[in-house]
């Protein structure tokens, strides 16, 4: 996808108002921390703005670019990725969104050197979309995945789902993995990999 293409994809499935729910889980999937939100994502003087009101202090958070980040992965959906240039045996922290019209569903993920240390989940949708956030608390229902990897997967909510490495080791491959059931018999899947290098996979 070129440069060109990048841009005007992420503008058209992501731009404009967004209200949202942003609640963080500690590494037990156990939510500790929850608050509204607002964006606003527009171009303005050829670059992309995107304006994060955090509802409970007021504070906005403003990120601004002329070009899509090299480390933002875009889908010809309007999903996207952003992540470090490389794991090692240090934290990486990586945010991963699936966009299904008017409503998307983002995640926060943190590992620390050694092990998952939280996820933070955003439940977002246009003004006037009906689209609630998970009553509180929210307690994640965190399960092996069996294969011998060392991943779990986090059931979010009844519809959104996160498969990644519950612990690390320096070498090992590290795979973040997204699925969203935005309504029965359909599934919106986004993944970010990393290779025993620590580089990103393609």
């Amino acid at each position: 996808m070129s440069s060109l293409d990048r841009r005007s994809t992420l503008l058209g499935r992501n731009a404009g108002h967004w209200e949202g729910t942003f609640i963080r889980l500690d590494d037990q999937g156990l939510e500790s921390e929850r608050f509204g939100t607002r964006l606003h994502v527009h171009e303005t003087d050829g670059q992309i703005e995107a304006a994060l009101t955090y509802l409970n202090t007021g504070k906005v958070a403003t990120m601004r670019f002329a070009e899509p980040p090299a480390l933002m992965a875009i889908s010809p959906d309007g999903h996207w990725s952003l992540g470090p240039d490389k794991t090692g045996p240090w934290p990486a922290v990586m945010e991963l969104c699936l966009v299904d019209g008017d409503r998307r569903r983002r995640v926060v993920v943190r590992h620390g050197a050694e092990r998952l240390e939280s996820v933070v989940v955003v439940v977002e949708a246009r003004p006037g979309v009906v689209d609630p956030a998970p009553a509180p608390l929210l307690r994640a229902a965190v399960l092996p995945v069996g294969d011998g990897s060392g991943s779990g997967c986090w059931k979010l909510t009844d519809d959104l789902t996160l498969t990644t490495a519950l612990e690390r080791r320096f070498g090992d491959p590290l795979v973040v993995r997204l699925c969203w059931r935005p309504e029965p018999g359909r599934e919106l899947v986004l993944e970010r990999a990393y290779g025993a290098n620590g580089l990103p996979q393609p």
